[in-house]
């Protein structure tokens, strides 16, 4: 009975109700024939027969009527419940990428940040500022030097062996005798810097800027000596 009151139209009864209107159809056809078939027997046989065809041939056409409006009706549930089917996959599809989005958020809150060394007083990280610094004979290997400023800095004898010094500022900067080996200077500007006695071998140098560096017994990155 609840069904009947269902305003929304969450279920349908129409199948239900269907096979009792069909049971209903039929007996009145069969009713109909009874008594056309009893009516008639006594004064024509064929007129009586003709009623039990009739019943046959209506009851056919009935059935046919009937099937095809459950056909239609299963139709539309199957269609509910393929929207349902959907609404629950995009339901978890939606979960899931909430969850991905909130697992590469914190991934990317708690990614450890770059190493910062203090020497001297002086910060050793990306993006530092060192114009000027005095950092002679430092040890300074596999520091990460990106994007610092070191324009004028002291870094004679420093040990900069595999240190990041991309896109670095070292314009003007005093590298007489540093070891470089292996270090990344890509795109970093060397104008003006003393690069005498310096070990680039094996460096990165692609992009950078030695315009008007001194280069005086320096070591290049392919291990030839420039006089």
């Amino acid at each position: 009975m609840k069904d009947l009151f269902d305003f929304k139209f969450e279920h349908f009864i129409t199948k239900t109700v269907i096979k009792v209107l069909y049971a209903v159809f039929v007996a009145i056809s069969a009713l109909v024939c009874a008594v056309g078939f009893y009516s008639n027997f006594k004064d024509s046989f064929w007129l009586s027969l003709a009623f039990v065809f009739g019943f046959y041939i209506v009851s056919l056409l009935l059935r046919v009527f009937f099937e095809d409006r459950v056909v239609k009706f299963e139709m539309a549930e199957d269609i509910k419940e393929i929207r349902k089917k959907l609404s629950a996959v995009r339901e978890t599809s939606a979960v899931r990428e909430t969850s991905a989005v909130r697992e590469t958020s914190s991934e990317q809150t708690t990614s450890p940040t770059p190493k910062i060394l203090s020497v001297n007083g002086y910060e050793i990280k990306p993006y530092a500022i060192l114009i000027g610094a005095n950092l002679v004979g430092l040890n300074l290997q596999n520091a990460n030097l990106f994007s610092a400023n070191l324009s004028d800095a002291n870094l004679e004898g420093a040990k900069l062996q595999g240190a990041d010094l991309r896109n670095a500022n070292l314009t003007g900067a005093n590298l007489t005798g540093a070891n470089l080996t292996g270090a990344n200077l890509w795109g970093a500007n060397l104008t003006g810097a003393n690069l005498t006695g310096a070990n680039l071998r094996g460096a990165n140098r692609e992009e950078a800027n030695l315009t008007g560096a001194k280069l005086s017994d320096t070591i290049m990155p392919d291990g030839t000596i420039l006089n």
